[in-house]
């Protein structure tokens, strides 16, 4: 499922936050994995993410660091299939180009569908 977030991109940081959040829906945990933090509700919904070091992901995913500055929009993506969580996310800058950016793929055994 992609839903649309709200962003912020820090150049001098080379840090974006996605926030994904509805207003009924608490932070309960930040949960770190190298340059990815994920901010999850109590039920374990993944509700945000920040991402460190952006130019760096960005390029090593084979896609130009400079949209970093040219994001018009940001979606993230959740899959949870067959044991394993898909995450990824979707820009869509300035001049209408569409990037997808792969966070990675989480086998996680005991994941059910929603």
């Amino acid at each position: 499922m992609e839903k649309k977030c709200r962003f912020s991109y820090n150049d001098i940081e080379d840090s974006i936050i996605l926030s994904c959040r509805e207003e009924n829906e608490l932070v309960k945990e930040n949960f770190m994995f190298d340059d990815l933090v994920f901010s999850l509700t109590g039920r374990g919904k993944i509700v945000g993410i920040q991402i460190r070091n952006l130019s760096k992901m960005l390029s090593e995913s084979g896609i130009d660091k400079e949209i970093a500055e040219n994001i018009k929009e940001a979606s993230l993506i959740v899959i949870p299939k067959q044991n394993n969580l898909f995450i990824g996310i979707v820009f869509l800058t300035n001049n209408s180009q569409r990037i997808r950016l792969s966070l990675g793929r989480i086998f996680m055994p005991n994941i059910t569908a929603n």
